[in-house]
C-alpha cells in the first residue's frame, strides 16, 4: 500500500493561489513583495500585504518607477500614474508602492473626492519636478527638496 504525501495536499493548495511577479506567501499567511534594482543584486523591499493583490499592485507601482510606461505589469489594465518615477530613490519608489498598493484599483478622484483629484493635478501637470514635491509635502508629509 502506497503511503500519500503530507505534500501533495500542500501543492494542491498553492495551485489555487494566484501567482503574481514580485510576490510571495509567508508561512503564516502575509503577502510580501520586493524588487530588484536593474542590472544590480539590490533589492527595495515594497512590505507585507493582506491579500496578493495589494502585494502584485505594490510591485507593479516599483516596476512602473524602475521601467517606465513599458514595464509588463501584474494589473496591466489598472497601471500606475507616477509623475517623475524613474528618478526616484529607493526610499521613494517603497512610499509610492505602499501608497498605490492601498489604494483602490479605481481612482478616488473619478468617485468625486476632491482632494484627491487636486493631489492628482499637481502630480501630473508639472514636468519640472515641484509638482512631484508638492505631492510628497501633501501625501508624505515631506518633500525631499
Amino acid at each position: 500500500m502506497v503511503k500519500p504525501s503530507s505534500s501533495s495536499g500542500q501543492q494542491s493548495d498553492r495551485d489555487h493561489e494566484p501567482k503574481y511577479k514580485g510576490v510571495r506567501k509567508r508561512k503564516w499567511g502575509k503577502w510580501v513583495s520586493e524588487i530588484r534594482l536593474p542590472n544590480s543584486r539590490e533589492r527595495i523591499w515594497l512590505g507585507s500585504y493582506d491579500t496578493p493583490e495589494k502585494a502584485a499592485r505594490a510591485f507593479d507601482a516599483a516596476l512602473y518607477c524602475l521601467r517606465g510606461s513599458g514595464a509588463k505589469l501584474n494589473f496591466p489594465d489598472t497601471p500606475p500614474d507616477i509623475a517623475g518615477g524613474r528618478s526616484l530613490s529607493s526610499q521613494e519608489i517603497r512610499e509610492v508602492a505602499a501608497r498605490f498598493a492601498n489604494d483602490e484599483p479605481t481612482s478616488s478622484a473619478a468617485m468625486g473626492d476632491e482632494s484627491s483629484a487636486h493631489v492628482e493635478n499637481y502630480t501630473s501637470s508639472s514636468s519640472d519636478g515641484w509638482g512631484w514635491r508638492y505631492y510628497r509635502l501633501v501625501v508624505f508629509g515631506f518633500a525631499g527638496f
